[in-house]
């Protein structure tokens, strides 16, 4: 009677599915290489519906520039197999806001003269994007998005110099006729 009560218990557990992670923390290893720091926190909710958060930090600099900004996106996820496992679709809204220099180069009586003024750059962006995440083990996973969608930027500089703010201008005004946002992820991350 014992042995058949444990076999029952043994065979009962044994059976049971394990119970699927609804958390993941997500991190891209190449944005590191680049310069550019990203966490993606998502929880999946019944019926395949994940509420996402993510934060990104950067600096890039060149010969002429350099920049440093910082952002932070909200959005929706719909994984269609209704799990971790799944591939999704998607809708973000972010808002991220830089500061950084510039310079422009300008020739007068044969002489060039190097400018270097103040830049800060602010976007607001809403896409739509479509994913797939890859579960390598239990809590492993390699997330990929892409998308598209609709960018509000904004360009400005401090500096009095006319150059400066000429420059500053038409970059400004090609992004407002160009409002255009892009979206991505190829991540790695860690699923509880």
């Amino acid at each position: 009677m014992f042995t058949a009560a444990v076999a029952a218990f043994t065979i009962g557990t044994s059976t049971a599915s394990a119970e699927e992670t609804v958390n993941s923390v997500n991190v891209s290893p190449l944005g590191v290489l680049a310069g550019s720091y990203g966490v993606t926190y998502e929880r999946l909710m019944p019926g395949g519906h994940g509420a996402i958060v993510e934060g990104n930090l950067s600096h890039a600099s060149g010969d002429d520039s350099s920049q440093t900004s910082g952002g932070l996106t909200v959005g929706y996820r719909w994984h269609w197999r209704g799990r971790q496992n799944s591939g999704f679709l998607g809708v973000n809204a972010g808002y991220s806001r830089g500061v950084g220099t510039g310079s422009i180069t300008t020739t007068v009586n044969n002489m060039e003269t190097k400018k270097t003024f103040d830049v800060s750059t602010g976007v607001f962006a809403v896409t739509a994007n479509i994913g797939k995440r890859w579960m390598i083990t239990d809590n492993i996973n390699i997330t990929f998005r892409i998308g598209a969608g609709y960018g509000n930027y904004s360009v400005s500089t401090d500096s009095t110099d006319p150059d400066a703010k000429d420059v500053v201008k038409a970059v400004d005004d090609l992004l407002h006729f160009l409002p255009v946002a892009f979206d991505g992820e190829l991540s790695a991350g860690y699923n509880f």
